[in-house]
C-alpha cells in the first residue's frame, strides 16, 4: 500500500501507477458485470483456526458437525413471480472469513478496540487480521485471543530494519521498473530462514500464523521499500519459501501484487512452476485500479483455474475503496456503500474466499480504514463489514440466488453447513427505501432477523421477521446493508 488516499467515488490504482479499472457490481440474482462466476470450494480441509470447509456433498445434504438439519413446516411454500430466490442446495464458494490489516500498528489505541473488531456480539465480528513483519504483536496476541485468524506479510528493507536486512541489494530500475532504487532478493534461504524464526517466535508470544505472504505487492516498484519481484523471480522465491513454511505448518500465499492488472502475470509464472504452484495454498492479490471480478480475458482465465483447483483458495487482501459523494470525511454510509459494492463484486463474480480492507487506523479522507483517527469515531465501514463478517463466518458457504433484484440493491446469501443457518446481505445503494420479497428453496427459518447499518443505525438488530410457506418480505432502508439472518 502506498499511502495515498483514493478519489471519490471508487478504486483507483491510488498512485500505484495501474489504470483505473471499473468494478463489476453483478450477484447471482442477475446485476450488471461478468466474470468467472464459476463454484470454488476452495481449500479442502482447514488448519489452524480456520473453521472447516465445507463439502458441497455434506452441506447439500443438510448434515454437518451439528447433525442432520430440519426441514420446517416454514419450509413448504412456493416462490412468487416477484421473488427473489435463495437456493440453499446450490453451493458456490467456501468463505474462509472477512478481515482487516494492522500494519504499522502494533498496539489498539483504545481499550475497547479490540470490542469493535472482534466480537461477534459488540463488534464487527472480524475473523482475519493481517499483520506486517517485524511490527509488534499487541493487536495480533489480542486477534488470537479471541479466536481471529491471523497471518503476516512481508513488505521488504527500511521498515524497522526488520523487514529484509542482509537479505535484499538495492538495485537501480529492477525488472523493469523507472523510479529508482529499491530492494531486491539475493538470498532466498536466509530471508525464509529468518521469517520461520519470527513465525516460531510469535507462536511462542500466543500468535500461532496461519499463512505467511511471499511478499507485498511486488510489481510495485519499491512502494515503502517493498521487495521487488518480477513474476518469474516470485516463482523462483516460492520455490525456496513454500517448504520452509510447509515444515512448520503454516500455509503459504501469493503473489499479493498491487492490482489485478499485474496478478494474471504472476499466476501463470507460478502455475508454470510445478513446485511453486504445489507450495501456494492462497493466491491473493489487492485492488488499487483493478479488481478480481474484472472482464480482463488474464483475470477471468486466472480465476477459472484458481476455481478448478478445489485445493487452493482466492483472496482479496487489501483496499482502500475511496470516499462517498459529499462525505470528505470517508467515515460515512455513502463511503461504506462503496466498499459493500466491491465486497459484493469480489464474492460473487470472482468467487472470492476471503476479503480485507486495508488499514484499522488512519485519518480522515481515507477509504481504507475502520477507525478515523482525526475525529477518534469508527466509520460506517466497520458497520458494514459486519454485515458480513459478524453472520458470514468461516466455514459458511455462499449460494446462489435468483430473480430480478431491485434497482440499486445488491443481494448475496450464504449458509452454515453444520446447522443450517440462513444469511442474507441485502445492500440498498437507492436514497429511498426499497422492498424485497425472498423465497428460501431449501430447509428455511422459521423468523430471520434483520441486522441494519445505515446512516443511523449501526449493526442495529430490528424486529423478526416472520417466514411463512418459506418466504418473507422486507423493505430495505435507504442507503443501508441489511443482513437476514435465521436458522431452521
Amino acid at each position: 500500500m502506498s499511502g495515498g488516499s483514493v478519489g471519490s467515488g471508487g478504486a483507483s490504482a491510488a498512485s500505484h501507477g495501474g489504470s483505473p479499472g471499473s468494478s463489476g457490481t453483478s450477484s447471482d440474482s442477475g446485476g450488471s458485470g461478468s466474470g468467472s462466476g464459476g463454484a470454488h470450494a476452495g481449500g479442502g480441509g482447514a488448519s489452524s483456526g480456520i473453521a472447516g470447509s465445507a463439502s458441497a456433498g455434506a452441506a447439500g445434504a443438510g448434515a454437518g458437525a451439528g447433525g442432520m438439519i430440519n426441514v420446517t413446516a416454514c419450509s413448504t411454500g412456493t416462490a412468487q413471480s416477484a421473488d427473489l430466490t435463495v437456493s440453499l442446495s446450490s453451493l458456490r464458494q467456501k468463505i474462509s472469513g472477512f478481515g482487516v490489516s494492522s500494519a504499522w500498528s502494533g498496539s489498539y489505541r483504545n481499550a475497547s478496540d479490540a470490542d469493535y473488531l472482534w466480537s461477534t456480539t459488540k463488534g464487527a465480528g472480524m475473523s482475519l487480521l493481517r499483520i506486517r513483519y517485524g511490527d509488534g504483536l499487541a493487536i495480533a496476541k489480542s486477534a488470537a485471543m479471541n479466536g481471529v485468524v491471523v497471518w503476516m506479510t512481508p513488505w521488504g528493507t527500511g521498515n524497522n530494519g526488520a523487514q529484509g536486512g542482509t537479505y535484499t541489494t538495492t538495485q537501480t530500475n529492477p525488472n523493469g521498473c523507472t523510479n529508482g532504487s529499491m530492494p531486491v532478493l539475493t538470498n532466498a534461504s536466509g530471508l525464509a530462514s529468518a521469517l520461520v524464526t519470527w513465525v516460531q517466535n510469535a507462536k511462542t508470544q500466543g500468535v500461532p500464523i496461519y499463512a505467511v505472504s511471499a511478499g507485498n505487492e511486488p510489481d510495485s516498484c519499491g512502494i515503502n521499500s517493498t521487495t521487488s519481484f518480477s513474476a518469474a523471480q516470485m516463482a523462483t522465491w516460492i520455490e525456496t519459501l513454500g517448504p520452509a513454511m510447509a515444515n512448520i505448518g503454516v500455509k503459504l500465499m501469493a503473489p499479493e501484487t498491487q492490482n489485478w492488472y499485474g496478478f494474471p502475470n504472476y499466476f501463470t509464472a507460478i502455475q508454470n512452476d510445478a513446485a511453486a504452484y504445489k507450495a501456494v495454498s492462497i493466491f491473493a492479490g489487492h485492488r488499487y485500479g483493478l479488481g478480481p471480478d474484472s472482464t480482463n480475458a488474464g483475470v477471468v482465465a486466472a480465476n477459472k483455474a484458481i476455481a478448478a483447483d478445489t485445493s487452493k483458495e482466492y483472496w482479496e487482501t487489501e483496499v482502500d475503496t475511496g470516499t462517498g459523494s459529499g462525505d470528505s470525511s470517508g467515515d460515512g454510509i455513502t463511503s461504506a456503500l462503496l466498499m459493500a459494492k466491491q465486497m459484493h463484486a469480489d464474492l460473487t463474480v470472482a468467487s472470492l474466499n476471503a476479503w480485507h480492507l486495508w488499514w484499522v487506523y488512519n485519518a480522515s479522507g481515507n477509504g481504507g480504514c475502520l477507525y478515523d483517527t482525526t475525529t477518534n469515531t469508527w466509520t460506517k465501514r466497520l458497520w458494514v463489514m459486519g454485515n458480513f463478517s459478524r453472520f458470514v463466518r468461516p466455514g459458511y458457504m455462499r449460494v446462489s440466488t435468483s430473480g430480478t433484484v431491485p434497482s440499486g440493491v445488491l443481494l448475496s446469501a450464504y449458509t452454515n453447513p453444520a446447522d443450517g443457518t440462513v444469511v442474507v446481505v441485502a445492500v440498498n445503494n437507492n436514497t429511498s427505501a426499497t422492498p424485497v420479497s425472498l423465497f428460501v428453496s431449501g430447509a428455511a427459518p422459521c423468523t430471520v432477523t434483520p441486522w441494519v447499518t445505515s446512516a443511523s443505525d449501526n449493526l442495529a438488530a430490528k424486529s423478526p421477521i416472520t417466514v411463512t410457506g418459506a418466504r418473507f418480505s422486507a423493505s430495505l432502508a435507504a442507503q443501508s446493508v441489511t443482513t437476514f439472518v435465521g436458522k431452521p
